[in-house]
């Protein structure tokens, strides 16, 4: 038995070490085989810089698909919100949302640099350092479908006007007082005029497109009281979707212009003596900051009868509210309506099923302005039955101590707003 043990034991050890050398080769030196490589690029480096209180921007430079910008909103709470409120790269340099311009420059070199011109000042922020694109690209002409008939018409602004497959356009772009027909025109916009938004105003110019829903279109700039139209070419006749525009005084020396379109509603919240909106409110960006120092937000944006509210005072001065304009019959809102639920939401000074008191306020007026896009906050939401429109409404402070209280307040507000803006 033990002799046919140590016999096994021997036999196993002499075929292992035979097996040796050919299973260590087999490991050491594999077949040749044609190999893919999987290795990835690597993402490129992301750099985030605060704008402004509200406003953070991602910028990276990708060797291969070049410099990109993402602006994004920051929250209260300092959560960023997902969906971007611009985006730049080498073939989308400039773009303007919430009363803010942003542009992308030095965008063909390998060291772009992402410029933010916000109440009249222009801030600078240098993008990683990439690779420039080759060849660099000359200069391109005004894309086809931004080109039009340019006119100058006054205080440094030109009006571009087409009247192609979109209908009826005046884009109305800041040039400056040298500009002269033949020069370059592709520049900051001011407002754009169609079927769907016929009002606007900016430096002391207000803009109306007329006969907006025939074929021979005419815009019509007032500035200083005196009005001067400029015929748009020929086109197709379509419905006006254009609800006439209303001004409403919501003390602190602002105003808030108010109009519907297809779009939904917006409001221009402007300053006095300021050529154009310090902040825009639309259904993607409905309401203040608080930082903001005042109270200014759109109810129920997305729903059937939205309403806008402010306070502009501190203390108990009540909330004022009032209706946006209606649609012209037959327009429709391109979107599904949603009715929020009723209540106090996030920042509402207002409990739910409480009807606010009216505050005081001048008349609103109609006046000529249409708002461009902007960018959202939550805001309480009442229903429309409750919503006392304040057009006509007066809510009296009792005596002179109070008044100037109030506006005392209503000044701090004013100047935490200027620096926050």
């Amino acid at each position: 038995m033990r002799t046919v043990l140590r016999t096994s034991i021997v036999t196993a050890a002499l075929a292992g070490a035979m097996l040796a050398p050919a299973a260590g080769a087999a490991f050491a030196a594999p077949a040749p085989q044609a190999v893919t490589s999987t290795t990835k690029a690597a993402a490129p480096q992301v750099k985030k810089v605060a704008i402004n209180k509200h406003l953070i921007a991602n910028m990276s430079n990708s060797p291969t698909s070049g410099p990109s910008v993402q602006i994004h909103i920051t929250n209260e709470d300092g959560t960023v919100r997902p969906k971007a409120l611009a985006t730049l790269d080498r073939k989308h340099t400039k773009q303007a949302a919430q009363g803010t311009v942003f542009t992308l420059t030095e965008a063909e070199t390998a060291e772009p640099v992402l410029t933010v011109f916000e109440g009249g000042v222009t801030t600078s922020f240098p993008l990683p350092k990439g690779t420039a694109a080759n060849p660099a690209p000359s200069p391109a002409p005004a894309p086809a479908r931004y080109a039009g008939q340019a006119v100058y018409i006054g205080n440094g602004m030109v009006a571009v006007l087409r009247n192609k497959s979109e209908g009826p356009e005046a884009w109305i772009r800041y040039v400056g007082a040298q500009w002269k027909p033949g020069d370059s025109y592709m520049s900051r916009v001011l407002a754009v005029l169609d079927r769907r938004q016929t009002t606007d105003s900016a430096y002391g110019a207000s803009f109306k497109l007329t006969k907006a829903e025939t074929a021979a279109p005419v815009l019509v700039v007032t500035i200083n009281g005196a009005s001067k139209s400029y015929a748009l070419p020929r086109g197709k006749a379509g419905q006006n979707c254009s609800a006439e525009s209303k001004i409403q005084d919501i003390g602190a020396g602002t105003t808030a212009e108010l109009y519907m379109s297809p779009e939904g509603p917006k409001v221009a919240l402007r300053t006095a003596g300021e050529a154009t909106a310090w902040r825009i409110l639309d259904r993607g960006f409905p309401a203040l900051n608080k930082s903001d120092g005042i109270v200014a937000r759109i109810v129920n944006p997305s729903g059937a009868k939205p309403v806008f509210e402010w306070r502009t005072q501190g203390g108990a001065t009540p909330l004022g509210r009032t209706t946006f304009p209606a649609l012209p019959q037959g327009c429709k809102l391109n979107y599904k309506v949603t009715e929020q639920e009723s209540g106090s939401k996030p920042g509402s000074t207002t409990p739910a099923g409480t009807k606010p008191q009216t505050q005081a306020q001048t008349p609103v007026q109609t006046q000529t302005a249409v708002v461009p896009e902007g960018a959202v906050a939550a805001g309480a939401e009442l229903p429309v039955e409750t919503v006392a429109d304040t057009d006509n409404g007066t809510t009296l402070a009792a005596g002179a101590g109070l008044f100037a209280i109030a506006a005392a307040l209503g000044r701090a507000a004013l100047r935490r707003r200027r620096v926050n803006g």
